[in-house]
């Protein structure tokens, strides 16, 4: 009964190794870095330019997520930097024919 009381009693100093915190975020092996590109498009005027652009860009190896908006005027784009670049969606961009004003990344 003794050592039962003792477990309890320093239960939170050893807690931690029994419960670990799941919203901890890690790097997982073999999981890619990726990265955010921030783009600014001049020349969308309609959803139908943002679908064009979105569907480009998407067409790109290593491009996970792209939200377009014509109404502010931009693209984030998150990709992995190892299998496509700014240069690339820069491109993508330029062959909707809008005009890339800006890219900055993460």
């Amino acid at each position: 009964m003794t050592g039962m009381a003792i477990l309890l009693l320093t239960f939170p100093a050893y807690s931690n190794l029994l419960y670990q915190d799941k919203n901890q975020t890690t790097q997982q092996p073999g999981k890619p870095a990726q990265q955010i590109a921030y783009v600014t498009i001049k020349g969308m005027t309609c959803e139908g330019c943002e679908h064009h652009v979105k569907s480009e860009v998407g067409k790109l190896k290593g491009v996970a997520e792209t939200k377009v908006s014509y109404q502010q005027g931009n693209a984030v784009v998150k990709y992995d930097p190892k299998q496509t670049s700014t240069a690339d969606i820069k491109k993508a961009v330029a062959a909707t024919g809008y005009q890339v004003v800006s890219v900055k990344t993460n």
